[in-house]
């Protein structure tokens, strides 16, 4: 995956006076303050613009707060290290009601509140008459059933932001008479994505309060007394993780990412169903989960674990940094099995294997399994592009070399994943596909100018995007997962530089097709980048690298 970000020309400045967004990236830094002259001209990429010599900057904590938990993480993939106390979060048993048939949803786009009504009530009776600016001003200004209201819109596409709980359940509790009472660490967290999706100014007006209030109660949530505490932590690292992916802030991201994941090795949920010895008791590791107590409470787990991997997978390697998880012999052994469709578990939950070992290992190696729900072909997905990512990170500098039987070898493992895929029939198998393309054109864009079996499969993988957005009623998709933002960003690249090639290297000027195909996935990204900051990034990215190829 291809994340575009701007360059300049080297310049001078004193040693050590560039911000940290310009060293970081090796670029000319004016010294401008409150900020510098590369930050005001790309803020909707570089963000914040911060300088040491006025102490510690807010990316620096991030960063030596993301290095713990890589230190915690890694700690727990060798439970032989020592210091396994250097982060050890207090965990609790989750209480879930016993369920025995399938719940009958409720919540549809046909009976999605309306915000209308509601929020000219509630400023009908504002004595000013000023409209609302930006404002630190506590939350709870807002009145509760415009919050209600919030939540229950964003649980209609909830899953597009790795939503791994109840989403029934979770809504019957956020518009009950007991929602003041549910843990504040989730709570604020939805909050924070029903104001950001609200798309009403004044309502989004709250969204840097909103922010602020959710973080807060996110630093100690791990030592809360609700039986829930766990998951419903892990589930805000993921929401805050998607948000600030969504929002284009990277390291904010995987900060949230490195905790997820944390939570997720700690409390054991990799270890889902494994042989039942003294040594997977052991690796288990003192923080780990109590067995579920039914057939529902643990395909929840299940979900949680698939969810925050595929999360971890899919944003690995986009700004360069290492994956927090590795697999193999030396890296995390995970045993959980695949996840089923969420009903599955209580209406057919003999499709779990009474036990599950080297789940991803056994994908690796071509084990066959069984493992077909739309769940499981996105986490499967998710681990190949991550796989593709680790590899041409590799041979970054002077692509991989022919005779790498790991390339070869992960090529054909994406080409019969990608072969075996059903239709695009929902939101989420369209991310699988195009998860899968991506891992092609991934693996070989670097080589596609040396070998022209590359040549034509980057080509054929980049078509067949095109093919199915064609087939796709974009407009009235909705909220989608931010992963096709770069995923889409990378096949417009293919375009652009085949457009180029032929007009520079073959001297021909018939590029119709290809401009056609380009203007296809561009017209893709059009229609989600007003509502999402990082498709609005990608696609003046996108339109600046053809508008310099030309």
């Amino acid at each position: 995956m291809h994340i575009l970000r701007p360059t300049f020309k080297q310049g001078s400045l004193s040693k050590g006076k560039a911000c940290v967004n310009c060293r970081r990236r090796k670029i000319k830094c004016d010294g401008g303050k409150p900020i510098c002259g590369p930050c005001a001209k790309y803020s909707t990429t570089f963000g914040d613009c911060e300088y040491t010599e006025d102490g510690i900057s807010r990316a620096q904590i991030l960063e030596e707060q993301i290095s713990i938990l890589q230190d915690r993480i890694e700690e727990l993939e060798r439970p032989s290290l020592p210091n396994r106390s250097r982060f050890s979060p207090s965990l609790q048993r989750p209480v879930i009601t016993r369920r025995h048939s399938t719940p009958t949803p409720q919540i549809s786009l046909s009976n999605t509140m309306r915000l209308g009504p509601l929020l000219s009530y509630f400023y009908s009776q504002q004595t000013s008459g000023s409209s609302l600016g930006p404002t630190n001003s506590m939350p709870t200004e807002l009145p509760f059933i415009v919050l209600q209201a919030l939540v229950h819109n964003f649980l209609h596409n909830a899953s597009c932001f790795g939503f791994f709980l109840d989403t029934q359940a979770f809504h019957d509790a956020i518009t009950s008479a007991q929602a003041r009472n549910l843990p504040p660490v989730l709570l604020n967290v939805m909050y924070l994505w029903g104001v950001h999706l609200a798309e009403d100014a004044r309502i989004t007006a709250y969204e840097p309060a909103f922010l602020a209030h959710a973080l807060r109660s996110t630093a100690g949530s791990l030592s809360g007394t609700h039986p829930r505490t766990v998951l419903h932590s892990l589930q805000a690292s993921v929401l805050l993780a998607y948000y600030f992916i969504r929002n284009a802030r990277f390291l904010e991201g995987r900060y949230h990412t490195s905790a997820a994941v944390s939570i997720a090795v700690s409390s054991g949920l990799h270890r889902i169903r494994a042989p039942r010895d003294d040594t997977t008791a052991a690796l288990r590791g003192p923080d780990a989960l109590p067995a579920p107590k039914d057939a529902w409470e643990e395909g929840e787990q299940i979900i949680a674990f698939w969810n925050v991997l595929t999360l971890n997978n899919c944003w690995a390697g986009t700004d360069g940094s290492p994956s927090n998880v590795s697999y193999g012999a030396s890296g995390l052994k995970i045993d959980t099995p695949w996840p089923l469709d969420r009903r599955d578990y209580v209406e057919r939950p003999h499709l779990l294997p009474l036990q599950s070992s080297g789940t991803v290992y056994n994908f690796l190696d071509d084990v066959p399994d069984n493992a077909t729900s739309d769940a499981a072909l996105h986490a499967k997905a998710g681990i190949l592009f991550e796989e593709t990512t680790k590899l041409t990170a590799r041979y970054r500098t002077n692509g991989i070399p022919l005779n790498d039987p790991e390339y070869s070898i992960l090529d054909r493992k994406i080409d019969g994943f990608t072969q075996r895929l059903p239709t695009v029939n929902s939101k989420g198998m369209l991310v699988v596909h195009m998860l899968a393309y991506g891992s092609t054109i991934q693996l070989h864009k670097a080589a596609a100018l040396e070998r022209p079996a590359s040549h034509s499969k980057l080509l054929a993988a980049a078509q067949s995007v095109v093919g199915i957005l064609e087939k796709t009623d974009v407009s009235n998709i909705g909220l989608i997962d931010p992963i096709l933002a770069p995923l889409w960003t990378t096949v417009s690249l293919v375009f652009i530089a085949e457009i180029a090639h032929q007009r520079k290297q073959l001297g021909t000027t018939r590029v119709g097709d290809l401009t056609k195909s380009l203007n296809v996935v561009i017209a893709a990204m059009e229609v989600f980048a007003p509502h999402c900051r990082l498709m609005t990034v990608q696609l003046d990215a996108v339109r600046r690298a053809y508008h310099d190829a030309r």
